[in-house]
């Protein structure tokens, strides 16, 4: 995920409310924690990734895993062009896979994230909820909810082709008034991960953003 997750979910104060029901990533289980099978966890694995408004990253595993929000996680670090280094933790709890989303850029306040899951089928739905500590407001409420719109998909470019892929589409939304802020919608093939990525930001018209990124290389180490 991106950090265009953060003014999409930052935008959920304009509900003034918190979710009713807490989602899935609530109350995992510490001791069911273990490293991610969703992608290489091996150093000297990497993707590339390009992105029509120019702005291409690499994400590489670093082959160790790293303890946040009280779970142990596989740690991952996305370099963009200018050589920024940003950290990312993907893990799986029981049949959950998911990831931490820096809500606040402080990389400090991390969400744990559950953007997949083992049982999931075509239609399935599940959600995410917490908060976002905004310096001048207070405790945000935050609620993302996620469908398998597609699956067992083959897709192609730039001279690459991917079979098994499944698609994973969210809603980012503001809770009280359920106005839906963001779209984030990922494209993924289990063992090798994310081959494409769309972010659609539009905070009722007062801020609004688009990006795809699709994986352009990658190297898995043996």
């Amino acid at each position: 995920m991106r950090q265009l997750l953060l003014p999409a979910l930052t935008a959920c104060l304009l509900a003034g409310a918190g979710c009713k029901k807490d989602g899935v990533n609530k109350n995992l289980n510490p001791d069911n924690q273990r490293a991610v099978d969703f992608m290489s966890t091996k150093s000297g694995t990497y993707w590339k990734y390009g992105s029509r408004d120019g702005v291409n990253y690499t994400r590489y595993a670093r082959g160790r895993d790293t303890v946040k929000n009280g779970k142990t996680f596989s740690y991952y670090e996305r370099e963009d062009a200018g050589g920024n280094m940003l950290p990312e933790y993907f893990g799986k709890n029981n049949e959950y896979y998911l990831m931490l989303i820096d809500l606040d850029g402080s990389k400090k306040n991390y969400l744990d994230y559950v953007f997949w899951k083992d049982s999931s089928r075509l239609n399935d739905r599940w959600s995410n909820t917490g908060d976002v500590h905004e310096p001048t407001i207070g405790k945000i409420a935050v609620l993302i909810e996620s469908q398998e719109v597609e699956n067992n998909l083959t897709m192609e470019w730039g001279g690459q082709k991917f079979t098994n892929v499944v698609h994973v589409h969210s809603d980012a939304k503001a809770t009280a008034f359920n106005v839906k802020v963001a779209t984030f919608d990922f494209w993924f093939v289990r063992g090798l991960g994310v081959i494409r990525q769309e972010t659609d930001v539009d905070v009722i018209g007062l801020y609004k953003i688009r990006h795809i990124d699709s994986l352009t290389s990658y190297h898995i180490e043996e």
